[in-house]
């Protein structure tokens, strides 16, 4: 059976804390042998959209929406699923889509990311969960993650929820191919994990930037060359470090 080398959960210059251009990203894709991409800004889907257009590749159009409760991810998208709602309304907005809904770094606590016992809550909704998310540094809410997915019978999977040009993709799957939600729901069951974590050099370029951002002070240059999305450093930290 064909496979595809596929990264989740990744943001672009699109989110505001992001530097990975779109240009940047095609051209790590190509280099790297990846077949599909599922582009999850911050609360907007005009990267992911425009990341389809201009590559041959598959594409997911995704979101990582921050909900009242936590993040939540939508994939295979439409439309835009605006922030701000209950983890379940927000669920609900994306099965009307056909969406597929993710729950990404369900356990982190810091910052409001993960929806952590809201979790339960919509686990009649859920279609898969991160079990690896390469931004915890530590692998406790990954064990929990894990847990969480094996109670449920969920599929696990793992994402990069990269946010820094310099480490893309520590972590993938390689699964079958598909065409479509349902198809790529059964070929993520089948699929083989690469785990792993962003080098100690993210981290601490991500926590430079995160006493920047609750400082009040600009980002460096290129992060969120093109967002458009007003934040809010109450609902929309930089990262959810464990």
């Amino acid at each position: 059976m064909n496979q595809i080398k596929t990264l989740l959960h990744v943001h672009t210059d699109y989110s505001f804390d992001s530097n990975i251009s779109l240009p940047v990203l095609a051209e790590f894709a190509d280099v790297h042998g990846f077949g599909c991409i599922a582009v999850t800004d911050h609360d907007t889907i005009e990267g992911a959209l425009r990341f389809r257009a201009m590559t041959r590749m598959k594409v997911i159009v995704g979101e990582e929406i921050t909900t009242r409760d936590g993040h939540l991810i939508g994939l295979f998208l439409q439309q835009r699923i605006r922030p701000g709602m209950s983890a379940r309304d927000t669920t609900l907005a994306i099965r009307e889509q056909g969406g597929l809904v993710f729950l990404p770094h369900p356990f982190v606590s810091a910052f409001g990311c993960g929806l952590r016992d809201a979790a339960f809550g919509i686990a009649d909704l859920v279609d898969a969960v991160e079990i690896n998310n390469a931004q915890n540094l530590l692998s406790r809410p990954d064990r929990k993650a894990a847990w969480f997915a094996r109670q449920f019978g969920f599929p696990g999977y793992v994402g990069a929820d990269s946010h820094d040009r310099r480490s893309i993709a520590p972590c993938y799957q390689i699964m079958p191919n598909f065409d479509g939600p349902a198809e790529f729901l059964d070929a993520l069951r089948n699929a083989e994990l690469r785990m792993g974590r962003h080098p100690l050099s993210y981290f601490a370029a991500t926590a430079a930037r995160l006493v920047r951002h609750y400082a009040g002070l600009a980002l460096p240059p290129g992060f969120g060359a093109n967002a458009r999305v007003e934040v809010s450093p109450a609902i929309l930290p930089i990262a959810c470090p464990s």
